[in-house]
């Protein structure tokens, strides 16, 4: 059995996921998948509990920031870290959670100013322009959660009754979101949304910087993914 002072954060956080991953719905389950399998042990995971320090934490946010992840997903993450390790000071693998010495960081917050119906139109042709409008539109129009358009599966759509069912959520399809989806090539992935360049389900700060380059290149002001969303929602594209 290993020492509790070689246990790792990367061996932690992996094993309290897979103790707590029953008691959660789909979408839970997969967003804190996503916080620690493609954040927390990559970038802290090979650090020892016992080594863990503030500075440590302070950096490993730093750095997720400027892989281009917004200051919310960089919240989620401190949560989640501060979560996993809560229990690890309670079952006495470290004498206390470090992650508490970090001021907690706050969600960013947007000044936003609504984009016009033809901006939007604009960012949907360059979506289009750049071959990814079906994920981009999806998720304008659905009403799913941010960062759900990376995780979706074929298994979450119904698209002849033109619905997405994530956990308890029933999420109705329009007609272009669903001609959209019919259009798709079919692949071996269980994944709707595959990034074309590495043929894998988009990362976090790829989408990210997906909806920042399709801003950039149809000359738009910043709007944050989900505040667009929001208005999408509200004209009814």
């Amino acid at each position: 059995m290993q020492k509790e002072n070689t246990l790792t954060v990367g061996q932690w956080c992996g094993q309290w996921f897979t103790n707590n991953r029953s008691k959660w719905n789909g979408n839970t389950e997969g967003g804190y998948r996503n916080l620690i399998f493609r954040h927390i042990r990559p970038g802290i995971g090979s650090i020892e509990l016992t080594d863990l320090t503030e500075q440590t934490i302070t950096n490993f946010y730093d750095d997720l920031q400027g892989q281009g992840l917004s200051a919310r997903s960089v919240w989620c993450v401190h949560l989640l870290l501060r979560r996993c390790l809560d229990e690890a000071a309670r079952d006495q693998f470290i004498p206390y959670n470090p992650v508490w010495l970090w001021a907690e960081p706050q969600a960013e917050e947007y000044k936003f100013a609504p984009l016009r119906l033809g901006q939007i139109q604009r960012y949907l042709n360059t979506a289009e322009q750049l071959g990814v409008l079906p994920i981009i539109y999806t998720g304008l129009s659905s009403d799913l959660r941010q960062c759900e358009p990376i995780t979706l599966s074929w298994a979450d759509f119904y698209i002849r009754y033109r619905y997405i069912l994530k956990g308890q959520r029933l999420l109705t399809l329009n007609d272009r979101a669903a001609h959209l989806l019919e259009q798709l090539p079919e692949t071996n992935s269980p994944y709707v949304f595959l990034n074309a360049k590495t043929g894998a389900p988009y990362q976090l700060h790829e989408f990210y910087y997906l909806h920042k380059k399709i801003l950039k290149q149809a000359k738009l002001p910043w709007v944050a993914f989900r505040d667009l969303q929001r208005q999408c929602m509200e004209v009814g594209i």
